[in-house]
């Protein structure tokens, strides 16, 4: 499969998955919209396989890094400044609260997560102590997440 027929097959799947996913949020089919998500990455993994050609080079996954790099610190600068916000004004509205709290958790759980996943890029192996505190450390902002938001 050559790299022009691999990315106008992609482009297809995607408007026929976006069009299954979107109607099934419509319907409020959470299962289908998980399945389709997964089966369409699973589809365009295996499809990315088979093409001969080069589709990426080291300049591409350089831009990608500190393109995703600074989308993390983006969304985390803006995600603190809207949970301040929101906390300052959760006195007149209690709703407010769990917003902030649950933005708040968010980017903890954002930058954990990308710390983990750099460290275990970069050392290539995962017992490694930093590596597992880490793991240790964004489990448990995940579950005090989950338990914070069911308690509101």
């Amino acid at each position: 499969m050559t790299a022009k027929s691999y990315r106008n097959i992609k482009l297809v799947i995607v408007i026929i998955l976006s069009i299954i996913f979107s109607q099934s949020l419509i319907y409020q089919n959470f299962f289908l919209s998980i399945g389709v998500l997964i089966i369409g990455s699973l589809v365009i993994a295996s499809m990315g396989k088979r093409v001969k050609e080069v589709i990426q080079d080291e300049r591409d996954f350089e831009v990608g890094g500190r393109a995703a790099l600074q989308a993390i610190q983006i969304y985390s600068w803006i995600g603190v400044i809207v949970m301040f916000i929101l906390k300052s004004q959760a006195v007149t509205n209690p709703k407010y609260d769990p917003i902030a709290t649950t933005i708040a958790f968010s980017v903890c759980i954002l930058m954990l997560l990308y710390g983990f996943i750099f460290r275990i890029r970069s050392k290539g192996k995962l017992f490694d102590g930093y590596v597992i505190f880490s793991l240790v450390v964004l489990l448990f902002f995940i579950i005090m997440g989950f338990l914070g938001i069911l308690k509101f």
